[in-house]
């Protein structure tokens, strides 16, 4: 369905601009990963509003996508599926801090030491529609072990503030395990 609009879209587009059948493509790719964000960010949105876990999204995002984007790992097939895994992982992730508060300290400090070690190992984990070239490699694999050093301290740092901020360094935590496990997958 997504596709479906995206090609339509950029059919107009490209008309309006006269441009070749590889700009259409090109429009709608960018369409269809604009569209697909967009509507993955109103299902969370909708989830978190409902389940009054909004810092609680805020915390999900930065801290499984900010290690995707370099690290790799799992990407669904299709959009639905997409939405779908990425709806329960967000629940997964945002209710954590609500029901495994008794293992926070736990959490944080296994969950840490799980995800640098499988960052450390396994990334940056290649998609077969994003291979990378040797020097990309190079590259991701140090940005990714920076990002997870850097999420893994700003974790520790949420727990020190765990006063103001209640359990939330555990949905970072969980966020990143889950982040951490994808790479597995190839």
């Amino acid at each position: 369905m997504i596709n479906k609009i995206s090609v339509f879209l950029s059919e107009g587009i490209g008309l309006k601009l006269n441009s070749s059948d590889n700009e259409k493509e090109v429009y709608a790719y960018s369409i269809e990963v604009l569209l697909s964000l967009l509507l993955n960010l109103l299902f969370l949105s909708t989830a978190a509003y409902i389940l009054n876990k909004k810092l609680e999204l805020l915390v999900f995002i930065i801290f499984l996508s900010g290690l995707k984007v370099y690290a790799g790992g799992y990407h669904s097939k299709t959009h639905l599926e997409c939405f779908s895994v990425t709806l329960i992982v967000f629940l997964i992730s945002a209710l954590s801090n609500t029901y495994l508060t008794a293992y926070g300290e736990i959490i944080l400090a296994i969950g840490i030491l799980f995800s640098t070690i499988m960052v450390f190992l396994l990334a940056p984990a290649e998609n077969e529609n994003k291979p990378l070239s040797k020097k990309e490699k190079s590259k991701y694999k140090l940005i990714s072990r920076i990002i997870v050093i850097v999420l893994s301290l700003a974790a520790v740092a949420l727990y020190f503030v765990r006063v103001s901020t209640g359990y939330i360094y555990i949905t970072a935590v969980v966020a990143m395990v889950i982040e951490s496990v994808s790479l597995l997958r190839k």
